[in-house]
């Protein structure tokens, strides 16, 4: 068991605020190491929870087209997505902070509220200059520091409004538990977490606003 009773209690709460189902997809090894393993049983203890969260487990070396589809670089990883929603991936185990940005995710996912209407006003604003290929975007996080969570729900608004002011989904949007892969911090040369690297090379320090990622994100892009 991976969820303690406190955590478990917690998600029975939040997770009640689900008006869709969500889909947690696991991408793990068929020989599981000890991280694998628990990331895999956090998902399907969530599912235990709540009948709104399913889990699908698909195992990495017979998965090349998945892995392709969601442009998966790392195992384990997992794969939130919904109906007629952007998708995120979440690479590590997201305990303690992480475990808020997680259902904090979920809760986004499976609610029926709108994306922030000045963000995708601003998107729209600047139509001409928005990407017509796809374009990562990594948040590097401790989960240990709260800010975590926060930077997690800037990064899934801007996503969200993506879809919703250009119709697409060209943001690869993934979130890096540093302490399970500590080389993210030197490749991207992050001097503090939270961060987001940038497919231009750029890094972004916490706190970044809505409107600066989507400038360097989807703007700079060129």
């Amino acid at each position: 068991m991976v969820l303690n009773r406190a955590a478990r209690k917690e998600a029975d709460t939040r997770l009640g605020q689900l008006r869709r189902s969500v889909s947690i997809h696991v991408f793990t090894h068929r020989f599981e190491d000890s991280l694998s393993r628990e990331v895999r049983q956090l998902a399907e203890e969530l599912a235990e929870v709540s009948s709104r969260v399913s889990v699908e487990i698909s195992e990495a070396t017979e998965s090349g087209d998945l892995l392709r589809k969601f442009r998966l670089d790392t195992i384990p990883a997992l794969v939130l997505t919904t109906k007629d929603a952007p998708e995120i991936r979440i690479y590590g185990l997201p305990l303690v902070y992480g475990f808020d940005l997680l259902l904090d995710l979920l809760i986004g996912l499976g609610s029926l509220a709108e994306p922030k209407p000045e963000l995708v006003s601003f998107l729209q604003s600047h139509s001409d200059r928005a990407p017509r290929s796809p374009v990562s975007i990594d948040l590097l996080v401790s989960r240990y520091q709260p800010a975590s969570v926060e930077a997690a729900a800037v990064l899934w608004r801007l996503i969200k409004a993506e879809k919703a002011g250009f119709g697409t989904e060209h943001c690869i949007a993934s979130i890096r538990i540093t302490e399970d892969f500590p080389q993210w911090i030197h490749r991207s040369d992050a001097s503090n977490l939270p961060c987001l690297h940038l497919e231009s090379g750029v890094t972004l320090s916490w706190p970044f606003s809505d409107e600066l990622i989507a400038e360097k994100a989807l703007f700079g892009h060129k």
